[in-house]
């Protein structure tokens, strides 16, 4: 009988011990849980402190149906595209004539606010000549990938206030922060003699400043943007990802 009892004393004691392994496990699994959620909160939080510049362009060449600028003679078309992130463009040369145009890139620049951008196209991979009925696009370097200060040029005291402290300054083409001609050269000759230039030239007209990023509401080729972390987003990212790192070696000595 007092065997009987002393097994029944340890089937209670172990089941016990058992019991007291699984809370101790199931606290530290929600402490574990509660700090994971946070740090991620934290992160997604303070990862959206942006502002953005929406800058649009304008030039005298006409503009098609999907709103890329456009010139067009008998023997070429050429497009100009401006959208995505910063400040450089693409342009799409397409080549009426049946036989090969080439693209002479030593006497093709773009000019920024009156100052020539060398190398504006040179890249390891770019396009050189353009076969016969067929296009090619091209894609310039970066000229500007930083915010555009535009107090100094305001039109007249254009500025239009909207919702959540936004702005939008206009401009026109005679105080414009940013006016640049891009001069390309394409010939049909394989020396690249005889070269025909087109020169074209644009304009800033608006930037919207604001901190909503409507990036994907606005992809259109005659309007590029630019992105910056304000200072509070800088200083929380930096600290959120200290603050990362610290949570996970306090997990790690939980779990140890």
């Amino acid at each position: 009988m007092s065997i009987f009892f002393v097994a029944l004393w340890q089937d209670s004691f172990i089941t016990l011990m058992l019991m007291n392994k699984l809370d101790l496990f199931q606290k530290r699994t929600n402490k574990r849980m509660t700090l994971f959620l946070l740090v991620m909160g934290c992160l997604i939080m303070f990862t959206g402190c942006t502002s953005y510049q929406y800058v649009y362009v304008d030039s005298h060449l006409k503009k098609n149906e999907l709103k890329e600028f456009v010139q067009e003679t008998d023997s070429f078309k050429i497009k100009y595209n401006f959208s995505g992130q910063d400040f450089g463009f693409k342009i799409t040369i397409e080549n009426k004539l049946d036989k090969p145009v080439y693209i002479d890139w030593r006497k093709t620049s773009v000019i920024v606010n009156d100052i020539q951008e060398d190398g504006s196209f040179y890249n390891d991979n770019q396009v050189g000549v353009v076969a016969p009925n067929s296009s090619v696009t091209v894609t310039s370097n970066t000229f500007v990938n930083q915010f555009i200060d535009p107090t100094p040029y305001d039109s007249t005291g254009l500025v239009k206030r909207v919702k959540d402290k936004s702005k939008i300054h206009f401009y026109d083409e005679n105080n414009t922060p940013i006016y640049f001609r891009n001069i390309l050269a394409l010939t049909t000759q394989e020396d690249l003699s005889s070269p025909v230039f087109f020169d074209n030239d644009f304009w800033i007209t608006e930037i919207f400043q604001t901190s909503n990023n409507l990036i994907s509401k606005n992809s259109r080729p005659d309007l590029f943007y630019i992105a910056k972390p304000t200072g509070f987003g800088k200083f929380m990212g930096w600290t959120s990802t200290i603050s990362f790192a610290v949570v996970v070696g306090i997990i790690d000595g939980m779990n140890n």
